[in-house]
């Protein structure tokens, strides 16, 4: 079929609606046609006319933010930089009231993912997306300093960050069994999967992105009202048709209440699924035990850095990404290390950069939250100080161990242990001073001194200063020790 015969038809019969599709890319144009004689069950060949009635009615029924966009979505991404530059140019010139900068290479793909959910197609199947996506890296590519180009940089970033993630969320892991917030110490945590109701797969992007954030933080605040502490690692990411949905692992205390008889774990899912009422919660698949963390740890990671899909932590210290950065490459000077003394922030270091660890539970990874304080809450940070009485007994040896390296207590034994003789030496030297003051005092004080301190100098001597040499070198300090 034609579909400028399609076109005059519409322009014939509302000038409007032909402005507005005009504006459209042709390809998403032309699947909206199709989609649209689908659904009325009409021939792109022989119904034209028809056809084209069915478009003007249809074409108002779509969500004001999709028809607001058809312009921006069908940039190209050369267009799009010069429409910004524009934008930027006559912010600048409004200099009394200057209007907050807009990504509009954000705004766009958010825009195409609506159309795209409109005619029920995959971001694979987009062309307009494919070939907004490859101009733009091709462009990167061609800018380059010191012979290393933008994408390069770009790529680099997101694979910096991606191992920045992982490791706290290692960490995150050992820290919980040592804390006793998983199934037992040789286990990990727990794995959830939620989704939105249907209603939000016909819903826009932002209405369902929005929704989802929204509930989630709604859990978070309900279990901080309950005195539930719990942490875990969290990812929104998309179905097919790009509505959002959530993967949690977290960790919480699974111990029963001998009041309520309840677990916190128990408490946290009857929240959990207050606001997600459209799933079964005995659905074992939405909720299940982790036999294999980094198993579970690649699937939600396997997106990490697409388009739409966003890594969290959950128990966090809010900027834990920006003080695990600075640590990690030496900027002591940031502010968001000033909470640390200088003795904890270079422990810490050398915790961060151990390259092997044996013992998931006893090793290091567990260690190096607890030693930057690094939970909300102040019952998990307490764990980690000396004063703090130790609730879980099994795990005592663990904790205590754990006290020792982060607070530093362990030096007089790593010192003898490196060193060997010199801490002994120093133990006999301290003696030999003792005894030399001891016996100084003694005979000055006293005339009644006992014979086996006594040699025939003092005797002789009696009454003057005792003499340093002949009959007594044995109580001098040795040579070499001052």
């Amino acid at each position: 079929m034609s579909y400028d015969i399609l076109e005059q038809y519409i322009l014939e019969n509302s000038v409007e609606i032909y402005d507005t599709l005009n504006a459209l890319h042709p390809f998403y144009r032309y699947k909206l046609y199709q989609k649209v004689a689908e659904s009325c069950r009409l021939s792109l060949d022989n119904d034209a006319r028809e056809l084209a009635l069915n478009v003007i009615r249809m074409l108002p029924r779509l969500h004001k933010s999709v028809l607001d966009t058809f312009e921006l979505m069908s940039f190209s991404y050369a267009e799009l930089i010069q429409y910004q530059g524009i934008l930027d140019k006559e912010n600048q010139k409004n200099s009394i009231n200057p209007v907050k900068k807009v990504r509009l290479s954000c705004s766009a793909n958010r825009a195409r993912v609506n159309m795209r959910r409109v005619l029920k197609i995959s971001r694979d199947d987009d062309e307009v997306q494919k070939d907004f996506d490859e101009n733009k890296k091709l462009r990167y590519q061609h800018l380059k300093y010191n012979e290393h180009s933008v994408q390069d940089s770009i790529d680099k970033k997101t694979s910096n960050n991606r191992k920045r993630d992982w490791a706290i969320s290692c960490c995150l892991e050992s820290s919980m069994r040592i804390s006793g917030m998983t199934q037992d110490p040789c286990s990990s945590g727990w794995f959830l999967s939620l989704t939105l109701p249907k209603k939000y797969h016909s819903l826009s992007f932002e209405q369902a992105n929005d929704e989802i954030n929204r509930r989630l933080n709604m859990i978070k605040k309900y279990a901080e009202r309950k005195g539930i502490d719990w942490t875990g690692i969290s990812v929104v990411e998309l179905h097919k048709d790009e509505t959002p949905h959530l993967h949690i692992i977290y960790f919480v205390n699974n111990e029963k209440n001998y009041i309520s008889q309840q677990t916190d774990r128990d408490r946290l899912l009857d929240i959990v699924f207050q606001f997600f009422n459209n799933e079964d919660p005995e659905r074992y698949e939405l909720n299940q035990n982790i036999t294999d963390f980094e198993g579970v740890l690649g699937y939600i990671f396997k997106d990490y850095g697409k388009p739409n899909t966003r890594h969290g932590f959950i128990g966090l210290r809010r900027d834990i990404r920006r003080v695990w950065n600075n640590l990690y490459i030496g900027n002591y000077g940031d502010t968001s290390l000033s909470y640390l003394s200088d003795q904890r922030l270079f422990n810490t270091r050398q915790l961060m950069k151990k390259n092997s660890w044996n013992d998931v539970v006893d090793g290091i990874p567990g260690y190096v939250l607890f030693s930057l304080y690094g939970f909300k809450s102040d019952k998990l940070n307490r764990i980690g100080k000396n004063d703090e009485p130790i609730k879980w007994m099994g795990l005592s040896r663990v904790i205590l161990k754990m006290r020792e390296c982060i607070n530093l207590s362990y030096k007089k034994s790593y010192v003898y242990k490196k060193y060997g003789a010199p801490d002994f030496h120093s133990k006999i030297t301290r003696l030999s001073y003792v005894l030399c003051i001891g016996y100084v005092y003694i005979y000055n004080t006293t005339k009644n001194v006992s014979g086996i301190f006594i040699t025939p100098e003092t005797i002789e001597s009696f009454g003057q200063p005792p003499p340093f040499g002949r009959g007594w070198v044995i109580f001098k300090p040795s040579a070499g020790t001052y």
